[in-house]
């Protein structure tokens, strides 16, 4: 039996001292092996070509040629799943790194400031580099084609296991006059796959869309400025004891679960544990709106490393909501939407645009 081929990595950052440190946390996992290494973009592309990595692992602000620049390039040269490591110091940094995700990368880790931070790389570096070295890159975009690289995402994972095979979306129920809240749930490759859910869905609907986005903290005020300025909707992190008006989204902030009371409000609890290692849950949420609003709700879980979301769901849809998650073909990441597919907390599956464009179809009365 032949052993499984290490995942290969290029890291691409202008500071040698970085490099070397990333090649050192990198080099501790022996499903690992570093394929090369670039100081700025024009290098990250050529080496790209050369070395034919798995993962690209790169900076965004660099001397020259630029990552945003490289980004595009590699997407349209030799599509390769690139994790961006980035800065959090400031609003602009942390800016660059959803520009950066339009343009293609999947994903995005903060660049430590202290020693603190880079322990935590060094836990988290190497299942992250795993999870996206499986996304399997559409080939390069034939001439003309100008469509940006993220929409060219919707992509094709690996197949990770056999599943039912899910009902069509006409099993789902028909008038949606009732429904005032599309709860989300989304881990890695989330951002790309809530914008084109939320992007596909009416001007105007009679539900706010909850989101559970798991990311750093330091990045949710970005995500949320990114992601409101691509959906041209009122868009902001979650506070405690708001109401979300129709067509509002709200995003969970880092380090508290977000949760749907009975009384249309929203809440945010920092003080209970993490619910599989991730504060905010998409668990806790689901939970909140079975409890609260179930034949009010849509469930939607979205591509993620883990399990998270899978029993909220589950509890979501046997409350009466409806639930749905994303398709294998198209998630970053098959995880989350596997382990809700598998204990049965649904049986629809489709890719991001699809569960909205599904949705509006609900909302104007034409699904039967």
């Amino acid at each position: 039996m032949s052993a499984v081929a290490p995942v290969r990595v290029l890291i691409v950052d202008d500071s040698a001292t970085v490099r070397a440190v990333l090649r050192r946390l990198l080099d501790r996992d022996p499903g690992i092996e570093v394929a090369g290494e670039a100081s700025d973009g024009a290098q990250a592309v050529e080496a790209t070509l050369r070395f034919r990595p798995d993962v690209v692992l790169m900076d965004i602000e660099m001397p020259g040629t630029d990552g945003y620049t490289a980004i595009e390039r590699i997407m349209t040269l030799r599509p390769t799943p690139i994790l961006v490591l980035t800065s959090r110091a400031t609003r602009d940094h942390a800016r660059t790194a959803f520009e950066a995700i339009r343009r293609g990368a999947l994903e995005v880790v903060p660049k430590p400031a202290d020693t603190v931070g880079w322990e935590e790389l060094a836990a988290s570096l190497p299942l992250t580099v795993r999870a996206i070295a499986t996304a399997r890159l559409p080939a390069p975009p034939a001439p003309g084609d100008r469509r940006p690289a993220a929409e060219a995402l919707v992509a094709a994972a690996r197949p990770a296991v056999a599943t039912a095979r899910p009902r069509p979306p006409a099993a789902w129920p028909a008038p949606a006059a009732a429904i005032r809240y599309i709860a989300v749930g989304a881990s890695t490759g989330g951002p790309t796959a809530v914008r084109e859910l939320i992007a596909a869905l009416p001007a105007v609907i009679p539900a706010s869309v909850l989101v559970v986005q798991h990311i750093a903290a330091g990045f949710e005020g970005s995500f949320v400025e990114w992601l409101g300025a691509e959906l041209q909707r009122s868009t902001r992190v979650a506070v405690d004891g708001e109401c979300p008006h129709a067509g509002d989204v709200r995003v969970a902030p880092p380090g508290a679960h977000l949760a749907l009371g009975a009384d249309g409000l929203l809440h945010l609890d920092s003080a209970s544990p993490p619910r599989r290692g991730h504060r905010p849950s998409a668990d806790d949420l689901f939970r909140s709106c079975a409890r609260a609003f179930p034949r009010a709700t849509v469930g939607v879980l979205l591509t993620g490393m883990g399990s998270d979301g899978a029993e909220g769901l589950a509890e979501l849809r046997r409350a009466g909501g409806v639930t749905v998650v994303q398709d294998e073909a198209s998630s970053i990441v098959f995880g989350m939407p596997r382990a809700a597919l598998e204990c049965g907390a649904a049986e629809t599956a489709l890719p991001p645009a699809a569960i909205g464009a599904a949705l509006g179809r609900c909302f104007m009365g034409l699904l039967r």
